[in-house]
């Protein structure tokens, strides 16, 4: 069986170190950089997750040859669902790490997404999306705009920034600390870091999920402060495998973990998926 790997925001394939050579034991595995990240180009262009959606498809029919899983993290996971719900040839399944729910911060709001929250939760909703506006304008600002970008891919502030996403603090290595900055450092990064910030979230997962019908396993940390499982997202695919109908739907919460799990504790996610895959 192929399995193709897709990383979330910010990182590469090297978040999936330890899970090829796990998986490659008995799959041919692929783990690719979305353009904007790792060592793919990074064209100063629109960027969407329509872009990285025909990227993961391309890959999958000219390189991989036959329909492949993918598993993603984050919004590798979002791509990977829009795959299959525009091309379900090139899916035989998809394995979802902490799914997001947008390209970036500017995740769509759906009618009754908070239904059943407290009233502070309504609240910041268009507060939230009155400061994303203006932080939209202020990175259209090259002036003030560059200077950001240059203390946020700093090794330290990387390092920091990572050391409060995964639970075991080992795994924040110099290797991965030495992979985003080695990305952030190149010649189109700012323009890539920007022109993804700055793009369309894209629809929401939910509105997709009717046109996916291949098999689904959706693996979810329990601590994931940036997708949490007890918000709208969290909880709508907590619930999908009652609502699903079309095809088989599994879910799997792994307690005390994280959102990158597949990097933070790569055993967890590598047995996950090696039963599943075997049973498809």
């Amino acid at each position: 069986r192929a399995i193709v790997l897709i990383h979330g925001f910010g990182v590469s394939s090297f978040q999936f170190r330890d899970n090829v050579r796990a998986l490659g034991e008995r799959h041919r595995v692929y783990a690719l950089d979305l353009v904007g990240f790792g060592t793919s180009d990074q064209p100063d262009v629109p960027y969407a997750m329509e872009f990285w959606r025909d990227q993961v498809i391309d890959f999958v029919e000219n390189v991989v040859g036959e329909p492949a899983v993918l598993v993603g993290n984050s919004i590798g996971s979002l791509a990977a669902v829009h795959v299959a719900a525009e091309s379900p040839k090139t899916t035989a399944g998809i394995a979802l790490i902490n799914c997001a729910g947008g390209m970036n911060n500017k995740v769509k709001r759906l009618d009754g997404d908070f239904d059943g929250y407290g009233w502070q939760y309504k609240a910041v909703v268009p507060i939230f999306s009155v400061v994303l506006a203006i932080i939209d304008a202020v990175l259209k600002v090259e002036p003030i705009a560059k200077p950001l970008f240059e203390s946020v891919r700093g090794e330290e502030n990387v390092r920091g920034a990572l050391a409060n996403v995964y639970m075991n603090p080992s795994r924040v290595d110099d290797g991965l600390v030495n992979s985003i900055c080695g990305a952030a450092n190149r010649e189109g990064a700012f323009k890539a870091f920007v022109n993804i910030l700055t793009g369309p979230a894209g629809p929401r997962p939910e509105e997709l999920m009717p046109r996916v019908a291949c098999p689904m396993l959706i693996l979810w940390g329990s601590k994931d402060t940036i997708t949490p499982l007890d918000f709208p997202l969290g909880q709508y695919f907590l619930n999908l495998p009652k609502t699903r109908q079309t095809s088989r739907t599994d879910f799997i919460q792994f307690e005390g973990e994280g959102h990158c799990v597949q990097d933070d504790n790569p055993k967890l996610v590598n047995d996950a998926l090696t039963d599943w895959v075997a049973a498809l």
